[in-house]
């Protein structure tokens, strides 16, 4: 299968994202291990981004992020034996339960000491190694550098959960200094993502669950949105757009990220904040790359659901533009085939 449509794919996505009308709409779809490997096998061979006419180029510049592809940095991932693995900030990774993340299993700041703070080189070569070949072979595709926990993952992946969110109570120097450490590691990302030729890059983050943030809002204010602000800022001061994920329910500091400058959300999750009425409010200010439920429609729907849902959102966005097409989440391995391909064809149209 091959896109639809004669506009270079680049160029849709940029026209999206300054809230021009595009058809097709663009889209963008990404596919758990077993998923890609069914329809590498449906269509005869293993490129299935270019198969299925993805618009975006995605390059992931995290040592341990889930998706497979394109993973430039996975040479950071020491193996430990027994599917357990140390990144280069010295956190012991156990992947046993599959491709995804995997559970930290250590605190690598074991106590909440600012002169325990040692964070690795971001312009090692390993983390670099391949990222221009893969880039050379985007043709028209947006290339899209990703970048998974810069600040809040980070840190608590750093000091366990629990740890850190006490931090955030009662030992703030120190949260604050670890997230300075963390906001200097990933500006340095951005300066060498924009120097080796990315469109925009992607930040991963997640500051919430189901049910809301995993902290105050005035928390989030005083920890995060200043150096989301300071990170973002030096991104589009390099010509790179801000694209941002969360997880969960953020909408009550949707307007922080968008005022940090943030340019478009990921993943708009339909179970967890009103795709509809965040439409509205939005429209012309942020840009949404997602909205089609991973939860629901797409496990448990009939292709025709499907279908349906991608035409609706389609609609939502057409007079105000800003809109990237995509699951919620990776496509993941209970989503029937038939409802996989519905998606795919009907994203075409």
């Amino acid at each position: 299968m091959t896109r639809a449509g004669k506009m270079a794919r680049r160029e849709a996505i940029r026209k999206a994202l300054a809230f021009e009308a595009v058809s097709p709409v663009p889209y963008n779809f990404d596919f758990t291990t077993p998923v890609r490997q069914r329809l590498a096998k449906h269509f005869g061979c293993q490129d299935v981004d270019e198969a299925v006419g993805n618009y975006i180029l995605q390059i992931n510049v995290g040592s341990n992020a889930g998706a497979e592809v394109n993973r430039v940095a996975a040479g950071l991932m020491e193996p430990q034996g027994n599917d357990v693995f140390k990144d280069e900030f010295g956190v012991i990774w156990n992947k046993g339960a599959g491709d995804d993340i995997g559970i930290p299993t250590n605190c690598a700041i074991a106590e909440p000491d600012a002169a325990l703070i040692n964070l690795p080189d971001c312009r090692d070569p390993r983390r670099w190694k391949g990222f221009d070949e893969i880039r050379s072979k985007a043709g028209d595709r947006y290339v899209l550098a990703c970048f998974s926990s810069p600040l809040f993952q980070r840190a608590w992946f750093l000091r366990g959960m629990e740890n850190f969110l006490v931090d955030l109570a009662i030992n703030e120097p120190f949260a604050h200094a670890l997230l300075d450490s963390l906001a200097d590691f990933s500006v340095a990302i951005v300066d060498e993502a924009a120097r080796r030729g990315a469109d925009g890059i992607f930040f991963y983050d997640d500051y919430a669950q189901q049910r809301g943030l995993f902290f105050s809002p005035a928390m989030f204010r005083e920890f995060f949105s200043p150096r989301m602000a300071r990170i973002f800022s030096q991104a589009r001061g390099r010509g790179l757009d801000v694209f941002f994920h969360s997880c969960g329910d953020v909408t009550l500091v949707l307007e922080d990220i968008l005022a940090a400058g943030a340019q478009v959300f990921n993943p708009l999750q339909p179970e967890v904040m009103n795709v509809d009425a965040i439409a509205r409010t939005f429209a012309g200010r942020l840009a949404f790359y997602g909205g089609l439920s991973t939860q629901k429609t797409l496990p448990f729907g009939t292709p025709a659901d499907v279908r349906a849902e991608v035409r609706r959102l389609k609609d939502l966005f057409r007079s105000s533009g800003g809109f990237i097409l995509s699951a919620a989440h990776a496509v993941q391995r209970d989503v029937p085939q038939e409802n996989v391909l519905a998606l795919i064809e009907e994203a075409a149209v």
